[in-house]
């Protein structure tokens, strides 16, 4: 069997070829995931005014998370005790509109991490309750990392339509000390950048 030449194989315009391909795709790519203006969340109207992103900024993403979160009942204070059920998740997952992943790390120093390497921290918070068994509604002021991507010059992060993922109907109390449970959790996260940047 004959070894075909190398002469045959027009490399550098292959290469060249699939570099240019590559290129288009991840413009392509990059252009989808985000960067159009969502007009639902644009209006902030119905929302209450603790959590509404102020002008000058448009919702660039939306991702949802739909899973459980895991509390553990414990201590939080000595003399006098106080017990408090604390979220146990090193992460929950979101998707994004385009079907991306996005692992979040919930607390006072949440983070987003997209899986295009781009992330975002949050600074501070302010909240309003959602009912008795829903985490209450936040938004968050954030710093993005700097990496390029999805998540790059975002500001402001909001958490709405939260259904579940709080336990109000078992307390927690030294009886309970130790317990874990496991609740229903469902949350729109939308991310924000200036108009402009």
């Amino acid at each position: 069997m004959k070894t075909p030449s190398r002469r045959n194989f027009p490399v550098g315009r292959v290469s060249r070829s699939l570099s240019l391909f590559v290129l288009i795709g991840s413009a392509a790519l990059l252009g989808g995931c985000g960067y159009r203006p969502l007009q639902h969340y644009n209006t902030q109207q119905d929302l209450p005014e603790a959590v509404r992103v102020p002008e000058g900024y448009q919702a660039v993403l939306e991702a949802t998370s739909n899973g459980r979160l895991l509390y553990e009942c414990q201590a939080v204070r000595r003399a006098p005790y106080e017990y408090e059920w604390l979220m146990r998740n090193a992460s929950v997952d979101l998707t994004d509109t385009y079907g991306a992943a996005i692992m979040h790390k919930p607390g006072a120093r949440a983070s987003w991490v997209h899986r295009d390497g781009s992330s975002v921290m949050a600074r501070e918070f302010s909240e309003v309750p959602n009912g008795s068994n829903n985490l209450p509604l936040q938004r968050y002021n954030a710093k993005s990392s700097g990496v390029p991507g999805v998540l790059h010059n975002i500001t402001y992060v909001q958490r709405l339509h939260t259904v579940g993922g709080w336990i109000s109907s078992t307390p927690c109390t030294s009886a309970q000390l130790g317990m874990r449970m496991t609740v229903p959790y469902e949350a729109d996260y939308v991310f924000w950048r200036a108009k402009g940047s």
